[in-house]
């Protein structure tokens, strides 16, 4: 059922993991499109995609280092169809990013009703092995990391941006962030604290 490209995560330690971030399936010429940010060495990456049959055409664009962009255009997978089956006739969405990481697992995040979510799994192949993390109401926003602060979260972070309080070596201190704002140093600490807890938790969500 693995992707080829899943079974390179798998077997190399030259990437750390790959994230879906966008896909479009062209129904009518069994074609698919995706942009996906990967962690690791480009080259490596580039001579394993290469290889892939059902990979039609693919672009990369590094990001730093350590990151890159590949955009891909390729033919669907019977294997691929197989499983997908499963959320066809459901009112589900996925949300993205969708994370393999370096064992070649695939996690993601599906919104839907209760009874959809519980015939998505209970039709998926048998060969797919899955673990549920956590079901309940969206208690979450989606969306870019920084998705999750408070609007006083992000006046404070900014302030802090703006005075050096991050760069290395520090420019600005607490106290002068404090006093632009007209607040405590205590208070200013404690809105650092919980967004950078916040920030921390998406980037390694899913890792």
């Amino acid at each position: 059922m693995r992707h080829p490209m899943q079974e390179f995560l798998a077997s190399t330690d030259e990437i750390l993991r790959e994230e879906l971030l966008a896909w479009h399936l062209h129904g009518s010429a069994d074609v698919e499109y995706a942009l996906f940010l990967v962690h690791g060495d480009l080259d490596a990456y580039r001579v394993a995609i290469d290889d892939v049959g059902s990979v039609r055409d693919w672009e990369t664009a590094a990001v730093d280092g350590e990151r890159f962009y590949v955009y891909v255009e390729q033919r669907t997978r019977e294997a691929d169809r197989a499983w997908r089956t499963a959320f066809a006739e459901r009112n589900l969405v996925v949300t993205y990013p969708v994370v393999y990481d370096a064992d070649a697992r695939m996690r993601l995040t599906v919104v839907g009703r209760a009874g959809d979510l519980r015939a998505m799994l209970a039709e998926l192949p048998g060969s797919v092995r899955t673990t549920v993390h956590r079901v309940g109401d969206l208690d979450r926003r989606l969306g870019t990391g920084g998705a999750d602060l408070t609007a006083r979260q992000r006046e404070v972070l900014a302030a802090a941006d703006e005075m050096g309080y991050y760069e290395v070596p520090r420019q600005g201190a607490l106290a002068d962030v404090a006093d632009a704002l007209g607040l405590s140093e205590a208070t200013v600490s404690a809105h650092l604290r919980k967004a950078e807890r916040s920030l921390v938790t998406r980037a390694l969500e899913g890792a």
